[in-house]
């Protein structure tokens, strides 16, 4: 069998699988210098050079085409030279590619969704993100996508990578119609370690926007839940919150009519307390 054709730099195919413009022009160099591959150097000095970064990224653009390419680091003449061999044999999984114009919608706003930096007067470059990622399920809908910077796509990126082992509960979990039940498969699946709010929020927000996300949790304590809340101040400039299950029980399948009964007999056992306290 023929082995795949390596994608033309400027090719549809490799924009709509490498989001990043910086990793776009280092793969074509290595696609153009196959018969005489560029060292570290060379690549770090490209790096300053075209794309104007500092030379410390360019380890890790490397590492990134590696996750659909085979880009080996052989001796030749006493230099380390990087040769891009084909596709990689296991390519990462992102799912179907986004078309150039669903792309274009996405970048449209040309602010990072997370920092808030611009490519006009912070000089970032700004990459097409999927706000579930597709290995947990995520799609291609425009609302799945969002534009980040680099920095933040990687951040990001090796965030949600921390939770590799959890990826075949979490990916359950979003399955769900139910917000209230993916937000309890999630925590379940954590086995009462804290989780964080936003991973929360997006499982939570998987198949519609949820804007108050928190309530949805809180929902979870009528049905026999227990949730801790923990804020951190030692990550960063933001605060972080954290959640997690000390003890679950099954979800009912009439989720609204349950937190409607409960409700109401909460409602009734709350008047009944007032009422003997007026008549004490």
């Amino acid at each position: 069998m023929e082995p795949r054709p390596l994608p033309d730099p400027d090719s549809e195919e490799l924009a709509a699988l490498v989001g990043s413009t910086s990793q776009r022009l280092l793969y074509g160099l290595l696609y153009r210098r196959r018969d005489h591959p560029p060292t570290m150097v060379e690549l770090r000095l490209f790096a300053a050079q075209a794309l104007g970064e500092d030379q410390s990224q360019t380890d890790r653009r490397v590492r990134e085409l590696r996750r659909y390419f085979d880009v080996v680091a052989e001796r030749r003449d006493g230099e380390h030279r990087y040769v891009l061999r084909g596709w990689a044999e296991h390519p990462a999984a992102d799912g179907a590619p986004i078309s150039l114009r669903r792309r274009a919608e996405v970048l449209a706003p040309q602010r990072c969704a997370m920092c808030g930096r611009t490519p006009l007067e912070h000089h970032v470059t700004l990459v097409v993100d999927h706000r579930i990622p597709q290995s947990w399920g995520g799609s291609n809908d425009v609302d799945n996508l969002q534009p980040l910077c680099e920095d933040c796509n990687a951040g990001k990126r090796d965030y949600f990578h921390s939770f590799d082992a959890h990826a075949d509960e979490i990916r359950k979990a979003i399955s769900y119609d139910e917000p209230q039940r993916r937000i309890g498969a999630l925590l379940a699946a954590f086995e009462g370690k804290w989780v964080r709010s936003d991973l929360i929020g997006i499982v939570a927000s998987a198949k519609e926007y949820q804007e108050d996300w928190q309530r949805r949790l809180r929902d979870l304590r009528f049905f026999g839940w227990k949730i801790e809340h923990q804020n951190r101040h030692n990550e960063g400039a933001r605060v972080r919150a954290y959640y997690r299950a000390t003890a679950i029980a099954p979800i009912p399948d009439d989720i609204p009519g349950v937190i409607r009964a409960e409700t109401a007999r909460r409602k009734a056992a709350g008047a009944a307390r007032s009422a003997r306290t007026l008549e004490d």
